[in-house]
């Protein structure tokens, strides 16, 4: 007796089969987590992102239509799920250098020239002209789509309408500017 064919895994797995969808796992796991890895960097989250996207497989397997082949789903969803935990890593990384950039300057001693608010201020106003400058060097797609979504406050998917572009490009641009303005600022954080 021939083994299942990967269509008739899907299938079963569709029709609330938990062993058949065990193995496509086990038949697309080095793959989706390949990918996770090539996205992450890190094996430690590529392994979080690749379990992350299984789960979200087997909870969204009843959308799958068989247009396109399991593997393309599923790497869509793998690669879905790497950007958005790099977004969120990225997120962190930026709020917690903000805010140990203003606890520094909370904790700074008054001059006889300047008190330590106005300090405050004057850091916080050159921290944001060199976050403008570096925005001002990026090409006019990333930055278009950085001003949207941090300044405008835009969905991803209101930023692809009015980019008109797809949801996945507009969360490219913005991870390329993202790195791109922290490697401007790279002096501010070490």
């Amino acid at each position: 007796m021939n083994p299942p064919s990967e269509t008739e895994l899907v299938a079963k797995a569709q029709g609330g089969d938990r062993s058949a969808f065990d193995q496509l796992v086990a038949l697309h796991y080095d793959k989706v987590y390949g990918q996770a890895l090539r996205m992450m960097k890190s094996t430690e989250e590529a392994k979080d992102v690749a379990q992350l996207a299984w789960i979200k497989a087997w909870r969204k397997l009843s959308t799958f239509r068989k247009e396109s082949a399991f593997t393309t789903w599923i790497y869509r969803i793998t690669t879905f799920t790497a950007l958005d935990a790099i977004r969120k890593r990225d997120s962190r990384r930026e709020s917690f250098v903000e805010q140990e950039f203003l606890e520094n300057a909370a904790h700074l001693e008054s001059s006889p020239v300047a008190s330590a608010q106005q300090i405050r201020s004057l850091e916080r106003k050159e921290l944001l002209e060199r976050i403008q400058n570096a925005m001002d060097q990026l090409p006019e797609k990333l930055k278009t789509a950085l001003q949207l979504r941090e300044i405008e406050g835009l969905s991803y998917e209101e930023i692809a309408q009015r980019t008109e572009c797809k949801i996945g490009t507009v969360m490219s641009r913005l991870f390329n500017a993202r790195k791109t303005v922290q490697k401007h600022l790279a002096d501010l954080m070490s």
